[in-house]
């Protein structure tokens, strides 16, 4: 007969799952489809909810009160009155006959041109220094500057922040950074 220790085990241990661990289980799936279910639900909520759309009253156009026709067209002012100009005078080998448009006689002229509004003439002297000397033809009024440099397309004036640019094809004026006229020249000769 088969004799109880005090230290053996009174059965054999199990060889299945324990009651722990088989509630453990059932709580890990309850949790599961607790959560699918929750997953689902706010799922269907979106996509079952109808859109709210609110309206906005309108609001009264009061542009439309006051127009109760159609606009005239406002007429195009008319053009300013073109100020006559006074031709240029000829010119020569110096620049411009009888005009402050014109180098001294120690000095050839490198570029002689006019413009609609303007007569120009850049000298050079023997030691190959530049002046610009312009005239307002509508006045008289006349520039010369001696600060004066060759570049790519022409000769560039400057007069304190006033920039001169003369080239074949234009004369422009700058000041700072802002452009004041651009006028294209009608007449030009290269000395």
């Amino acid at each position: 007969m088969p004799t109880v220790t005090a230290n053996a085990p009174a059965h054999d241990p199990p060889t299945g799952p324990t009651r722990k661990s088989r509630l453990s289980a059932l709580s890990i799936v309850v949790a599961s489809v607790g959560t699918l279910v929750i997953v689902f639900a706010l799922l269907q909520s979106r996509t079952s909810a109808p859109t709210e759309v609110q309206s906005v009253p309108a609001q009264p156009d009061t542009a439309s009160q006051w127009v109760t026709t159609a606009p005239k067209p406002l007429p195009l002012p008319a053009p300013a009155p073109r100020q006559p100009q006074a031709p240029a005078p000829p010119t020569d080998s110096q620049g411009f006959v009888d005009s402050a448009a014109r180098c001294d006689a120690t000095q050839r002229a490198v570029a002689i041109a006019r413009t609609e509004r303007s007569a120009i003439v850049v000298c050079e002297t023997a030691a190959g220094d530049y002046s610009y000397r312009g005239v307002r033809l509508q006045d008289g009024a006349s520039l010369r500057l001696d600060d004066v440099r060759p570049i790519p397309a022409g000769f560039e004036a400057r007069n304190d922040g006033t920039t001169y640019r003369l080239s074949p094809t234009e004369l422009v004026v700058i000041s700072g950074e802002t452009l004041q006229s651009r006028d294209p020249v009608v007449e030009h000769r290269a000395g």
